[in-house]
């Protein structure tokens, strides 16, 4: 869930609003939650709907009000412990391996560099690879066939983060504030599409070759994870242009299993 969403959702709940603008996030709820009636130009909401905006949050872990800022552990006073209210050292960074950038800077493969937004994004990198999960980020080098879309430019891996460690909404911040192509790195199944379909400036989605990866899908059986996001993908994906997106939907959807970024073949 993105931070916007997580936004829209703890104020429609605290305001108990009767309605709001059918656009932007109101109208993607509408669309892939179900959440709210549209009526004209607006998303009416009952009593119902804000119950059903509390049970989303709190079914994926997300409390129903916002945290209080924190701060550094460096400023911590008065406390019992410095981390006593105080963001994690991780909190700001983001967890990044650099292709290509010798000079800049270099990393062994199966280790990456956990940096600020800013000093990622001042990096001399041309694309931006976004990987969904960490190990797959650690063994990119593994994945031989992601140079046919990396193209033997400088590029910059980042992992989109997750809940407990390296904040999604920080490597979110990094993306939207970038202005270079990105690569889509994601699990095929529903979710990881549907996310690779939302990546802004996309200018690949990045999957084995079709014979490998279709013959190792079938072979893993990997129902639970096409089924696990299938119905809540399943609107965004149908409605998806894109020819690769729409592509790789089609071949999901026949297959009806899906198959992680740890078991891509190599």
């Amino acid at each position: 869930m993105s931070p916007l969403e997580l936004s829209f959702l703890r104020k429609l709940i605290a305001d108990q609003a009767s309605s709001r603008k059918h656009a932007g996030v109101a109208a993607r709820m509408v669309e892939l939650e179900g959440l709210g009636q549209v009526v004209g130009a607006q998303v009416r909401y009952t009593a119902a709907d804000h119950t059903r905006a509390a049970n989303m949050l709190l079914s994926r872990n997300y409390p129903l009000q916002a945290p209080p800022e924190p701060g550094p552990r460096s400023a911590a006073r008065g406390a019992g412990s410095e981390k006593t209210h105080a963001l994690r050292v991780s909190d700001q960074l983001v967890a990044v391996v650099p292709i290509g950038m010798p000079q800049a800077i270099a990393t062994p493969p199966g280790t990456f560099v956990a940096m600020h937004l800013r000093d990622a994004l001042a990096l001399p990198y041309e694309v931006l690879l976004v990987s969904e999960n960490l190990e797959p980020l650690l063994q990119l080098h593994q994945y031989t066939w992601l140079g046919d879309f990396i193209k033997g430019r400088p590029t910059l891996a980042v992992f989109r983060g997750a809940p407990g460690y390296f904040r999604t909404d920080v490597a979110a911040e990094l993306i939207r504030f970038d202005t270079r192509p990105t690569l889509a790195f994601f699990d095929f199944d529903p979710k990881g599409l549907s996310m690779a379909a939302s990546l802004p400036r996309r200018e690949a989605l990045c999957l084995p070759p079709w014979p490998a990866l279709d013959a190792e899908a079938i072979a893993q059986k990997r129902v639970g994870l096409f089924t696990h996001s299938f119905h809540d993908s399943r609107a965004h994906l149908d409605g998806v242009e894109d020819p690769a997106i729409r592509l790789a939907w089609q071949r999901l959807r026949r297959l009806a299993v899906g198959l992680n970024q740890e078991g891509f073949p190599r």
